[in-house]
């Protein structure tokens, strides 16, 4: 067995070791050693137990990956509109009736539409 696939057999547990006492010694060390567990429940993979410190690392990336994401997606949308620059709108109305709806039609549907 390769050293990275003992190593990372060391750190499933069974969600039982909880209930056997072996919660305590789980925790202390995902708390002074930085270590990881993923929790088995049947067998499959259900959670998993990190530092306090790892959770507010990988949220603290996570927001500025999400900002990041927003950025380009800004930066796509204003290419997008600056080589639409130069064409004509359309409006609204004609869009319907080219897809062969009247404004009325569209608003009967609006109106029979709930939302939960």
């Amino acid at each position: 067995m390769s050293l990275a696939l003992a190593e990372f057999t060391k750190k499933l547990v069974p969600i039982s070791d909880f209930s056997q006492g072996k919660a305590g010694k789980i925790f202390s060390d995902v708390a002074d050693n930085n270590s990881e567990y993923i929790v088995l429940k049947n067998n499959q993979p259900t959670a998993v137990v990190i530092s306090i410190e790892e959770y507010r690392v990988t949220q603290e990336k996570l927001a500025m990956f999400e900002k990041m994401m927003e950025r380009v997606e800004n930066m796509r949308l204003l290419k997008l509109a600056e080589s639409r620059g130069g064409q004509a709108s359309i409006e609204f109305e004609d869009i319907v009736a080219e897809e062969g709806f009247s404004m009325e039609e569209l608003l009967q549907l609006a109106e029979c539409v709930e939302f939960e």
